[in-house]
């Protein structure tokens, strides 16, 4: 007689926390991939950076797409937003900041619901307890910290709000606020350091 299959999805959520994780992968193969992914990235948006321009708002979904996947990546760093600052030499930085905003806010969603799933673990723990006080006195404020200073690991800020019950739409709202004001002020700075680059390496090449 086989064994019932009631616990079926409660296997497939642990699979996906550990993947999510990085249960399965060593730090220094995601150190590794990290580096490679970027390296490799950046050389392709150097390459495909005339297109894109040529592509006009197609280039800004681009954008989009590659930090909204960054995002989402938990067992190894994103490096997308690397390769979005050379885009900022061609494309508007206020917008290409508004957009990969965004896209990076609706990636954070898979760290949300890593900490959603490890809720039930932790109910009954005093630290959960703490966190669930904290998060209800000043949960808008630590995730609009998250997302806007760039040293915080937004990652981080997902789980906990997941894992307090965070309303999502107020998630959304606060990370949102500061993940674009980050990407508008970095995107902005990169255009202005290539800006100012520009005749030098004109001058070398």
């Amino acid at each position: 007689m086989s064994a019932p299959e009631n616990n079926s999805p409660s296997r497939t959520s642990s699979l996906l926390r550990r993947m999510l994780l990085g249960e399965q992968l060593p730090l220094m193969v995601r150190l590794g991939l990290f580096i490679v992914l970027t390296v490799l990235l950046v050389v392709a948006t150097i390459m495909l950076l005339p297109k894109l321009v040529i592509l006009g708002p197609w280039g800004y979904v681009a954008g989009f797409i590659m930090n909204l996947l960054s995002s989402a990546a938990i067992v190894v760093p994103g490096p997308g937003f690397a390769a979005i600052m050379i885009m900022a030499a061609k494309l508007n930085p206020f917008i290409l900041g508004i957009v990969v905003g965004i896209g990076g806010t609706i990636g954070e969603l898979t760290g949300y619901w890593l900490g959603a799933q490890s809720r039930e673990p932790l109910e009954g723990n005093r630290l959960y307890g703490f966190l669930l006080n904290a998060m209800a006195k000043m949960g808008g404020v630590m995730l609009l910290l998250f997302g806007l200073l760039p040293f915080l690991p937004v990652d981080a800020g997902g789980v906990l709000a997941g894992a307090s019950r965070y309303p999502v739409s107020k998630f959304l709202i606060y990370v949102g606020i500061g993940k674009v004001l980050k990407s508008v002020a970095i995107l902005y700075l990169a255009a202005k350091a290539f800006e100012w680059a520009e005749p030098y390496l004109r001058w070398l090449s």
